[in-house]
């Protein structure tokens, strides 16, 4: 509070570009922040993300979501959430082709429709080593056989919506394919 009161004019302006946070006590007291960001704050969270084709993927994926098997759940980072979060930003991973734990990290503190794909809480964020343990299971042959057949039951028009890349869609549907015309051959 001293602070603000000794260098008022200079927190203001720093307040413009991002927002201020106004410690008491050693705790937080207030934010500071310019009309503009309150705006975009106030358009952010009237935004309704429920019509999101990842979202349609969701609503489809929770009734046959299965736990997988125990080898493959250890190698997911359990402090990031619970089973079924963690089977989903597996599944995410895989939808959206995501390479770099930098832009998962990004996208799962930022992307609305991947934050309620994955069912993360509001104020809850992923640390950057939590998304890198991620990333590693995803790479793993085991834990991408569960994503694939977890997959294989999602409707390919609904992966066609929610443009999932086409690298995974195809193998997919090939697979499906194989199956429901009954040659079994490769």
């Amino acid at each position: 509070m001293l602070e603000l009161d000794r260098h008022l004019s200079q927190s203001l302006e720093q307040a413009r570009h991002a927002p201020l946070n106004v410690q008491r006590y050693g705790h937080s007291w207030v934010w500071v922040l310019s009309s503009d960001a309150w705006a975009d704050a106030g358009r952010w969270a009237a935004l309704d993300s429920s019509s999101h084709p990842l979202l349609a993927v969701r609503r489809a994926l929770d009734p046959q979501l299965r736990p997988w098997p125990e080898a493959a759940m250890t190698l997911l980072p359990f402090d990031a959430g619970d089973p079924r979060q963690l089977q989903r930003a597996a599944l995410l991973v895989v939808l959206r082709d995501l390479r770099s734990a930098q832009r998962v990290h990004d996208d799962l503190r930022y992307h609305q429709a991947y934050r309620q794909f994955i069912g993360l809480d509001h104020g809850k964020a992923w640390s950057p080593m939590q998304c890198v343990r991620l990333l590693q299971a995803c790479s793993h042959p085991l834990l991408q056989g569960c994503i694939e057949a977890t997959l294989r039951g999602i409707p390919a028009h609904l992966l066609d919506a929610a443009c999932v890349a086409a690298t995974r869609v195809a193998p997919l549907q090939a697979q499906a394919q194989r199956i429901a015309g009954g040659c079994l051959s490769y």
